[in-house]
């Protein structure tokens, strides 16, 4: 009997071995230069083992391959296509972009597919696929158009408010403080604010459970990433979902799904409206229009790309739609809006010359308003504030490589590359955007590489800080608004002074989602005259 069972295991070990090794060949078969896979994690064990951070691997893997077009690598068993190539890209995001709908292949899907907690994350817009992502892309866009941007300014300015005077004992203390904990905080309120319809007050008490709760929400431990890869051997994805097993923290997704909820049943009982993001969302539910050409919001090359026309199939949704569309603007939006003002407030620090520059520009906007924080359009047209976010942005890039899947055999123009269906495609952004073809000195920070003139000299798909085409964030507007708003009410009143508790090199935490610096980006801040 031990016998048996010994060979019995044996043969699985060898089954499991040939599925995750059956693809290794790939990129060679079709001459693409490529890492080497290696049996069970593929070509990167440091993404299970959690020793360095998805982004700086992307940037050096996109370092080692610079010149060329496109690099192959593996996930374990699963190709993944990287490409460099501009107009490759811009086949991908967008000229041929219904090759290209989906940003997960059937197995990565099954990270997401588990019990009940757990289905609100696979029905969030990134994780949805084909025609059902498109119905509910149609279906909430029109949240972020500029005339429903608006209504959102006196919201944000509220919060701000609170991060007025936070930065007001920091300034009469004289103290160094963490950048990202203050921001996190401004993130966190303004965000809950406008998505959950409630203000968590995080300035006034971080020990509120909703504090507490966000903050696992944006933590990954060795622990949640067995749980999740773990979906990704043969049927352990089914197992979990027919036992109903959640591994995206179900506790704290649970309170979040039970805020929006009650938040939603007291709108339709009350009829209280302040018109923030979760009333328009219920609108957004009863309207019956069918695409988004009626939209005339689009001004400029992303915009345009960003463009989804599309009749939709679907005209009705349940109320998880709303819920998983609220989750993801929350994590989407906190740690990314939280990481940029932390990394410009530190960089500011470093250029008090460029500091003073965009003082100046703000200055002038509030004395164009009679003293008074500036109206909506005014804040739209301060170009500077908006070249140093972007810039931002290009120097520590949140999202570092953007997935794109294959729908339907694919070969790319004027290349043999042929990519199959399911196939994964990834855009290194990360590597991009600290490549001197495209930005001279990348490594420095330098607003004007967002000027008119530096923007028309390079491929707009040089810049990925929001992605490109219909797949884009579709919540830019509203990120741009925050990071401009939080910056015009600071700079308004401090000045950013460089901290000597700064580490000489930045090293990347390996924990951090999103690429945050280990330790943290330190600044002393100083009251203007």
């Amino acid at each position: 009997m031990l016998l048996e069972i010994i060979l019995i295991l044996i043969a699985l070990c060898l089954v499991f071995y040939r599925y995750v090794t059956k693809n290794f060949d790939r990129w060679k078969d079709i001459g693409v230069p490529f890492i080497k896979g290696r049996f069970p994690y593929g070509s990167h064990v440091e993404l299970i083992s959690q020793s360095r951070q998805v982004n700086d691997l992307i940037r050096e893997d996109y370092d080692k391959f610079i010149n060329e077009d496109l690099h192959g690598s593996f996930f374990f068993g699963k190709p993944i296509l990287t490409i460099h190539n501009m107009e490759m890209i811009k086949h991908v995001m967008a000229k041929d972009f219904n090759s290209f709908v989906d940003r997960n292949d059937t197995n990565l899907i099954k990270l997401f597919d588990g019990g009940e907690y757990d289905q609100l994350w696979a029905k969030q817009l990134p994780s949805l696929l084909g025609d059902e992502w498109k119905d509910v892309r149609a279906t909430f866009s029109p949240i972020f158009t500029s005339g429903k941007m608006k209504g959102m300014v006196k919201f944000i300015r509220e919060v701000c408010e609170s991060l007025n005077m936070e930065f007001g004992k920091f300034a009469e203390s004289g103290k160094d403080f963490e950048l990202k904990e203050v921001f996190g905080k401004f993130s966190l309120d303004s965000l809950a604010t406008c998505a959950f319809g409630i203000n968590p007050q995080s300035f006034e008490d971080e020990s509120t459970i909703f504090v507490k709760y966000a903050a696992r929400i944006f933590t990954m431990t060795s622990m949640d990433n067995l749980k999740i890869f773990s979906r990704l051997i043969p049927f352990c994805a089914e197992l979990q979902k027919f036992l109903n097993l959640n591994a995206h923290k179900p506790k704290e997704t649970k309170f979040f799904r039970d805020v929006i909820r009650q938040t939603i049943q007291h709108r339709r009982e009350t009829g209280e409206r302040p018109n923030d993001l979760i009333d328009l969302m219920i609108d957004c539910m009863k309207t019956s229009k069918d695409s988004e050409e009626n939209n005339t919001d689009v001004v400029d090359q992303y915009e345009n790309d960003m463009k989804l026309e599309h009749i939709k199939k679907k005209l009705e949704f349940d109320e998880d739609i709303i819920v998983s569309t609220a989750l993801i603007l929350l994590v989407a939006g906190y740690d990314t809006t939280g990481m940029t003002l932390s990394f410009m407030g530190y960089y500011l620090s470093m250029h008090p010359d460029i500091q003073s520059r965009l003082q100046g520009e703000i200055d002038q906007a509030f004395e164009k308003n009679g003293g008074n924080f500036p109206e909506y359009q005014a804040i739209q047209e301060l170009p500077y504030l908006e070249m140093c976010i972007m810039e931002s942005l290009r120097l520590m890039t949140p999202i570092g490589g953007l997935i794109r899947v294959c729908t339907k055999d694919y070969k790319f123009p004027n290349t043999h590359v042929e990519v199959k269906k399911n196939d994964v495609v990834l855009i290194p952004a990360s590597g991009i955007h600290r490549d001197g073809k495209y930005y001279p000195n990348p490594n420095q920070f330098n607003p004007e590489n967002f000027s008119k003139e530096a923007k028309q000299s390079r491929s707009p798909y040089a810049f990925l800080g929001f992605g490109q085409g219909p797949r884009a964030c579709i919540g830019m507007r509203f990120a741009l608004l925050e990071a401009k708003v939080a910056m015009m009410m600071v700079l308004s009143n401090y000045t950013f002074v460089y901290s000597q508790k700064n580490p000489d090199k930045h090293v990347i935490d390996p924990h951090s989602q999103l690429g945050y610096v280990k330790g943290g980006l330190f600044s002393k801040i100083r009251k203007r005259n």
